[in-house]
C-alpha cells in the first residue's frame, strides 16, 4: 500500500482502502487499525480519511459501533450483495443456502479436520448441547451464539476459505433463521442427537454420514415449514 497521489484524495484513499478490505487482510469482524497508523500508510488528513470510512460504512465493508468502534463487515461486493439478498429473502431460502453449504462443509470437514479443530467443535458443541438442555432458563440469544459458533467451526474445518467467507457474510441471517424456529422449551433430543451424531462422524472421518446429519436437521425443518405454509393457504 503505497502513499496517495492525486488531487481526489478521499476517492484515492478510498480504493486503497477496498483493496485491503478486498483482500483479506482484515479479518471479518475485527477492528480496522487505529486513525493514526492509516493515515501515516496512507499520507492523508484525518478529514479525508474519516470520510473515506463513512463511504465503507454506507456501502457496506465497514460497520461503526458505539463503544466498539469500526469493524470489517464484509470483504467485497458479493459479501454485501448477499447479505442484502438474504435480509430481503424468506426462511426457506436461507435454510435452502445453509444446507447447500453446511452440507458440503461437513463432508470436507470430516475429511480435513485437525485435532485442534476438533477440540474446538467439541467444546463448541458442549455449550451448544448445556444451552439446549437448560431450556427455557437458558436465553434465546446464548442459544444462538453457541449453535452458529459451532456450526461456523464445521464450516471452518472445511479448508475451504471461500466456503467461510460466504458463511460468515450470511451469518447474521443465520442467526435470524435460529431465532425463527427455536423454540427454548420444547427443543427435542432428536436436535441434540444429530448434532452430536454429526461431530461423531467429523471425528470418524465419516463424510457420507456428517452430509446425512447436516441433510436430517436442516432437511426436515425446510419440510416441515412448507408443510405448514401449505396448509396455512388452503
Amino acid at each position: 500500500m503505497g502513499k496517495v497521489q492525486s488531487k481526489t484524495l478521499t476517492e484515492q484513499a478510498l480504493n486503497q482502502l477496498e483493496q485491503l478490505l478486498e483482500s483479506g487482510e482484515w479479518p471479518i469482524g475485527e477492528k480496522i487499525p487505529p486513525e493514526p497508523v492509516l493515515m501515516d500508510t496512507l499520507g492523508i488528513s484525518r478529514n479525508t480519511l474519516r470520510e473515506a470510512i463513512r463511504s465503507l460504512v454506507h456501502a457496506g465493508y465497514l460497520e461503526t459501533r458505539q463503544g466498539i468502534g469500526t469493524t470489517v463487515k464484509s470483504h467485497s461486493g458479493l459479501d454485501r450483495a448477499l447479505r442484502k439478498r438474504m435480509r430481503a429473502g424468506d426462511l426457506v431460502e436461507v435454510l435452502e443456502l445453509r444446507l447447500a453449504l453446511e452440507r458440503e462443509a461437513a463432508e470436507k470437514a470430516a475429511l480435513r479436520r485437525t485435532d485442534e479443530q476438533l477440540w474446538e467443535m467439541r467444546s463448541l458443541l458442549a455449550l451448544w448441547q448445556e444451552a439446549a438442555e437448560e431450556g427455557k432458563a437458558s436465553s434465546a440469544s446464548t442459544f444462538v451464539r453457541h449453535d452458529s459458533a459451532f456450526h461456523q467451526a464445521v464450516i471452518r474445518a472445511s479448508g475451504n476459505s471461500m466456503f467461510t467467507e460466504m458463511y460468515d457474510s450470511i451469518i447474521d441471517s443465520v442467526h435470524q433463521s435460529i431465532y425463527n424456529l427455536i423454540d427454548l422449551n420444547d427443543l427435542n433430543q432428536e436436535d441434540i442427537r444429530l448434532h452430536t451424531e454429526l461431530l461423531s462422524a467429523i471425528e470418524a472421518q465419516d463424510p457420507v454420514k456428517a452430509s446425512e446429519c447436516v441433510k436430517k436437521y436442516l432437511g426436515t425443518l425446510i419440510d416441515q415449514i412448507n408443510a405448514s405454509e401449505h396448509i396455512r393457504k388452503k
